[in-house]
């Protein structure tokens, strides 16, 4: 348990944030929740009371800062804001979506890494959760703006760790597959016919995990128990890398 200790999770509104927060919440933490869906927000807030949230635009200067200026002290970062591009590869891509994908799913991460983590080397402490993908490990997975961003996930975690672990910070980047209840990250979002091919194609691989699948590995990263571990990055998808 952790009653003095704050944790920050972004996207909370959708599956993978939402059961995030609410695991850290039981496992102790003040947990603030910040998404720019204050319907979903307040829904997650009825649900598990003590659970403060913030309705900010993550992928903006001023929305990742407000954030933390509620949480204020953040020992624990969990950046999980993400949409999908459709499924495009790079010939299908409009400069539009590109540029919305790069802007919620890599400069989110950026923004709150960076506002967060001085206060954590002031204090000597802090651990980062960064949500990519299995996209983020192989290039035929996804659409070429989500690769690109969850590669780029994957990469600049590894970076934090590597530059402020001998301070105390540490980061790590967790890999999920398919997860059910997806709702939020694709919502609005039309499947391009390479996007549809790869569904159809991928169809028969690992069943879909759960949201809570995700937030166990959370929980444990975070944990006391893996003090030890730094920089990796790990695929939650049951087996789906395997084949």
């Amino acid at each position: 348990m952790n009653p003095s200790r704050t944790a920050l999770v972004t996207g909370a509104a959708g599956g993978i944030g939402g059961a995030i927060a609410r695991r850290f919440h039981a496992d102790g933490y003040r947990v603030i929740a910040a998404d720019l869906s204050a319907e979903r927000l307040t829904s997650l807030a009825e649900s598990v009371p003590g659970i403060e949230t913030v309705v900010a635009d993550l992928s903006t200067i001023e929305g990742v800062e407000s954030a933390v200026a509620v949480a204020g002290d953040v020992d624990v970062l969990c950046n999980s804001a993400g949409v999908s591009d459709g499924g495009a590869s790079i010939e299908e891509l409009g400069d539009e979506v590109w540029e919305r994908t790069i802007r919620i799913n890599l400069s989110s991460v950026y923004l709150a890494c960076n506002r967060v983590t001085p206060g954590m080397l002031e204090r000597g402490h802090g651990v980062i959760v960064n949500i990519s993908s299995v996209a983020g490990l192989r290039g035929g997975r996804a659409g070429a703006a989500y690769t690109a961003t969850k590669w780029g996930i994957v990469g600049l975690s590894q970076n934090i760790a590597a530059s402020l672990g001998p301070d105390g910070v540490r980061c790590h980047a967790i890999c999920p597959s398919r997860i059910e209840g997806a709702v939020a990250m694709t919502a609005g979002v039309t499947r391009t016919p390479r996007g549809k091919f790869r569904a159809e194609r991928d169809h028969g691989r690992p069943a879909p995990g759960k949201p809570g699948d995700v937030a166990e590995v959370a929980s444990f990263l975070v944990s006391d128990a893996a003090h030890h571990l730094n920089g990796l990055a790990i695929p939650a998808d049951g087996g789906w890398l395997a084949f």
